[in-house]
């Protein structure tokens, strides 16, 4: 039987499902792992899943929570989280951060500022704890929300296959599984979770696409999230192989001085996909992933390196500009 603390299933499919999936994949080494948990029921399947397969893993857990404190729930859900940690035989971490303030400072969404935080906690644990992993609960579901999500802001080939089975330090060991097969199991197993008032709220993107814009595009494919699931698996390849000849591109031509990076545009590479990268790469370095860049405003800054046209400023955040046979990209 598969075994935690004091805890059998009497349904072992999923969770054999889940431990052949990581198999597959080599997604877990023996040692310290974290496991971020929100008290929702996709973290806590996560989390009592792993703490099921620990032993043979041979893994020890540290349990990770973000308070957003943006609900009148948040502390109650820190609680949930702490008490079935320490249930389960696990160590417990967790941070809060004023993400109402972040946002407007650095002109985010809320969506943003708590994402950018939450990965600046799990990045601040894993060096913390000695944890050479750190496991998120993200699922089939999320994935092709994310997916439609980018598609919709136009954000190009590397932000339709953002959310990577493993990238850094990241795993994501359920991201083949769907979100009722997960709350089934729980329910089945009498497992306690949270449910995010949030989660109705039409003010956020992803619970628009979510609850409208999925149940559309099922009239037309009722099975839309396995064949989105699938077009990203086959995007991913390709995606990669772009990404790496951009990377080598960029540490051929681009010079970064605090707040700048200056790309000589005799040595960056005439294929526009490669160039794409490379803005993107010189965005995120400046800015610490605090602004994604949208394929548009790519396009902007790749057509001053083709047309020689004015500077462009992007959010009041970002000019781009040609100088003297060099792109220069700049935080404001």
């Amino acid at each position: 039987m598969w075994e935690g603390v004091s805890i059998l299933y009497s349904d072992e499919k999923l969770l054999k499902r889940v431990k052949n999936f990581i198999d597959k994949n080599n997604l877990i080494r023996k040692g310290n792992i974290g496991v971020a948990v929100s008290g929702g029921p996709d973290s806590v399947f996560l989390l009592y899943v792993l703490n099921a397969l620990k032993n043979e893993l041979n893994i020890q857990i540290t349990v990770l929570h973000f308070n957003h404190k943006l609900r009148e729930e948040s502390n109650d859900e820190e609680l949930f989280v702490k008490t079935t940690a320490e249930k389960l035989g696990n160590n417990f971490a967790s941070d809060s951060f004023d993400i109402n303030n972040f946002a407007k400072i650095n002109k985010l969404s809320l969506e943003e500022a708590a994402r950018i935080k939450r990965y600046a906690f799990f990045k601040s644990c894993a060096k913390k704890f000695n944890l050479h992993s750190v496991a998120l609960g993200h699922t089939k579901n999320d994935l092709s929300e994310t997916f439609i999500m980018h598609m919709l802001r136009g954000s190009g080939l590397d932000g339709l296959t953002s959310m990577k089975l493993k990238r850094d330090i990241y795993i994501r060991p359920i991201i083949f599984l769907e979100k009722s097969e997960i709350v089934e199991f729980l329910n089945n197993e009498n497992i306690k979770y949270k449910i995010d008032s949030s989660n109705g709220s039409l003010t956020f993107t992803r619970n628009k696409i979510r609850l409208t814009l999925m149940n559309i595009l099922k009239e037309y494919n009722s099975n839309i999230t396995d064949t989105i699931f699938r077009e990203v698996n086959i995007l991913n390849s390709d995606n990669e192989f772009i990404n790496d000849s951009a990377l080598e591109n960029f540490l051929e031509c681009a010079t970064i001085e605090n707040n700048c990076i200056s790309i000589d545009i005799n040595k960056i590479s005439p294929y526009k996909s490669i160039r794409r990268r490379i803005i993107a790469i010189s965005v995120k370095r400046l800015n610490n992933s605090f602004y994604s860049i949208s394929f548009n405003n790519i396009e902007r800054i790749v057509g001053l390196i083709e047309n020689r046209k004015s500077e462009i400023i992007l959010r009041g955040i970002l000019k781009a500009f040609v100088f003297d046979n060099k792109l220069v990209i700049k935080k404001l």
